[in-house]
């Protein structure tokens, strides 16, 4: 564990009430919206067991996203770790490792070559059914519509030929930017990793669960 670090937890969004009345938010409006709701109240959160429903684990697809603020393979240990916990399970579905400049520095690559082992151990146990992450081999790839409207014809063939599943997404690179990190928590914070989570039921394709879990060091 990150020492020092705090957890922040958002809850179940889907039954924060506020939220529901400002539908059309982009991501990074619906967490530093849910935030604020917390941080102001924190009796407004329900809390992120995924069983707490009832009904059978196994008809429960988890899949979380993890942005990362650094390659320190520690700090996303760290997350991996207490998303499990918070979330009440020993496995996850789909991760996807968000990393990385709008421009891309040339660096990206290096970066997530320290952060693939982790990934790798939690596949091998059998924690992570499926990864995906930029360059190296995932088995799923997410594509920024902010960067790109038609998917390239390479592309497609490389991933088809791969067995690659290929994802659109909208978030942004910086899901907390540092202007509202500084408004939420203060000038002295310094935010580690957000994470996204969102829990379907299998059968019925129902979103039943979604929240973001944010970790700083004060």
């Amino acid at each position: 564990m990150v020492s020092n670090s705090v957890l922040y937890n958002t809850g179940n969004i889907l039954s924060l009430n506020a939220l529901k009345l400002k539908a059309g938010k982009t991501s990074e409006e619906e967490l530093v919206e849910a935030l604020k709701i917390i941080l102001k109240d924190s009796q407004n959160t329900s809390g992120n067991d995924i069983n707490a429903g009832g009904g059978d684990r196994e008809e429960l697809k988890i899949t979380v996203k993890i942005f990362m603020q650094s390659d320190d393979p520690e700090i996303l240990r760290d997350a991996l770790e207490r998303m499990l916990k918070e979330l009440h399970t020993n496995s996850i579905g789909t991760l996807i490792l968000a990393y990385g400049e709008a421009q891309n520095s040339g660096k990206e690559l290096e970066s997530l070559q320290k952060l693939w082992p982790v990934l790798e151990k939690y596949i091998q146990s059998g924690t992570l059914t499926s990864v995906g992450l930029s360059n190296i081999r995932p088995t799923i790839v997410q594509i920024n519509l902010a960067m790109c409207c038609v998917v390239p014809p390479v592309l497609q063939e490389f991933t088809q030929q791969n067995q690659i599943q290929l994802l659109t997404h909208n978030d942004p690179y910086h899901i907390l930017n540092k202007d509202s990190c500084v408004e939420l928590f203060g000038s002295e914070a310094k935010l580690n990793w957000v994470a996204k989570y969102q829990v379907h039921i299998k059968c019925r394709g129902v979103l039943s669960s979604k929240g973001y879990f944010v970790n700083i060091t004060k």
